[in-house]
């Protein structure tokens, strides 16, 4: 079912594209996003399919206004299939390259067509100003150019900086957005009742969590600071090593690791028997942590078990900028914290892949040797390589504050519209578009 045009949205100014595509919209960013892309891509006369998998998406997008899958999960690739067919889909849009639903109908898809184009968002490489867009996939799956050769030589490292404008903080609207989608996830449940989160708790345990978690913040946060400001001011030598969230996909599917712990171990047991015995270890948690696994306890277990419980620190939290700008060197597994370490020029290694990881940039020769002998990021390097992920794959804005939508929106759609394809399926794209934000979207979400 296509998308109605209320007579509320604005005309989009330029010119049209030359032939008009179906673009088919799966689950994306938490809040209305997807539905003013897809009210901006109709009014430039494209059509639009959306499929809604829950009450939250519901509730981001209205039926009657999508199409709603109530089956089971290995029932989704027979129907999606059957729905890209009668609705002829040439494009695929969706958030994240990894969720079981949007893998499915990935490779459901391209089999049937393989020139489709599947367009995946992303949260920021460069953040906190830009949200990414690549096609085919994203992170480890990303077509970004993996030869340094190639990144030195390529256009973008000639051209003038690319710089961002700056988007307001998006994490109090996030998280009104995320309470009211979860809110609508449970009061539609009845009518998705066979519908499983892709995180495996689910989202009744994430909200119970983070109500806890928020309960104790004002504490936790004073004491994260006081034990920060302490660190600083003494003045000892440590590497800082930045954790992710155990249900990060990045994590799961692109690293060797299956939760935090075993990150922690391999990190731990390297620092204990080859960093120089003056040096401290400093694990930062996540920001977004919600607080279910006690990393605290179990650090101070290795900790205790390899005999450096004095040489441990571990902060719930901390200023990320702050602590880079202290430290010897930084541990990730593929966190996009990774590459703050590389603006600053300190030294990297990376225990998963992630697409900063290229000779040159990070130190490439295993954990061990980082401690006492790390490579140093090659400055030129990655001054291209940044210049080459933000013209190919950042654009301008954020998924979440109103601004950010409105800022990211042109770009967006001229991505979209400018993508190549088989000309069997798509013909020549139209100009830049620019963008309006519908009166009724901003006012009402």
């Amino acid at each position: 079912m296509g998308v109605p045009l209320p007579a509320t949205v604005s005309p989009i100014d330029g010119d049209r594209p030359a032939r008009a595509r179906c673009f088919l919209f799966l689950q994306g960013p938490i809040g209305p996003f997807f539905r003013r892309l897809g009210l901006a891509l109709a009014a430039r006369g494209h059509r639009i399919v959306r499929v809604n998998f829950n009450g939250g998406d519901t509730y981001d997008w209205p039926w009657p206004s999508a199409r709603l899958f109530r089956g089971a999960n290995d029932e989704f690739p027979a129907w999606v299939g059957a729905l890209a067919k009668a609705h002829d889909v040439t494009d695929l849009v969706l958030l994240g390259d990894c969720r079981p639903l949007h893998v499915a109908a990935v490779e459901t898809l391209k089999q049937w067509r393989p020139a489709l184009l599947v367009h995946v968002f992303e949260e920021g490489y460069l953040r906190p100003d830009n949200i990414t867009l690549e096609l085919d996939g994203v992170n480890a799956r990303s077509s970004l150019p993996r030869d340094p050769a190639a990144i030195l030589e390529s256009p973008e490292a000639a051209a003038d900086l690319i710089l961002s404008h700056p988007v307001r903080p998006q994490n109090i609207v996030m998280g009104r957005r995320t309470l009211a989608s979860y809110s609508w996830l449970f009061l539609l449940g009845w009518l998705f009742q066979r519908y499983r989160h892709h995180r495996e708790n689910g989202p009744a345990f994430e909200l119970w969590t983070w109500f806890k978690r928020l309960a104790g913040r004002p504490a936790r946060l004073a004491e994260v600071a006081r034990r920060e400001k302490q660190l600083l001011a003494s003045g000892a030598p440590y590497y800082l090593a930045l954790m992710q969230l155990n249900t990060d996909k990045q994590l799961l599917f692109h690293s060797p690791f299956k939760s935090i712990h075993e990150f922690l171990i391999q990190t731990v047991q390297s620092f204990a028997v080859h960093a120089p015995k003056d040096t401290l270890l400093v694990v930062k948690g996540h920001p977004l942590d919600n607080g279910q696994t006690p990393h605290d306890r179990q650090l101070n277990e290795l900790a205790a078990h390899w005999g450096v419980a004095e040489r441990i620190v571990y902060l719930d939290g901390g200023n990320l900028s702050e602590l880079l700008g202290a430290c010897r060197g930084a541990i990730t597994i593929n966190s996009t914290a990774g590459i703050s370490a590389l603006h600053r020029s300190l030294p990297l290694v990376v225990l998963g892949r992630a697409i900063y990881d290229l000779p040159g940039l990070t130190h490439r020769r295993g954990l061990d040797s980082f401690w006492t002998d790390p490579d140093l990021p090659q400055r030129d390097l990655y001054l291209a390589w940044r210049q080459v992920v933000a013209a190919r794959t950042q654009v301008n804005g954020g998924f979440y504050t109103n601004q950010g939508m409105a800022l990211a929106m042109p770009k967006v759609i001229e991505r979209l519209e400018a993508a190549p394809a088989a000309a069997a399926l798509l013909a020549a794209p139209g100009t830049e578009a620019s963008y309006e934000a519908p009166a009724q979207a901003l006012a009402g979400s």
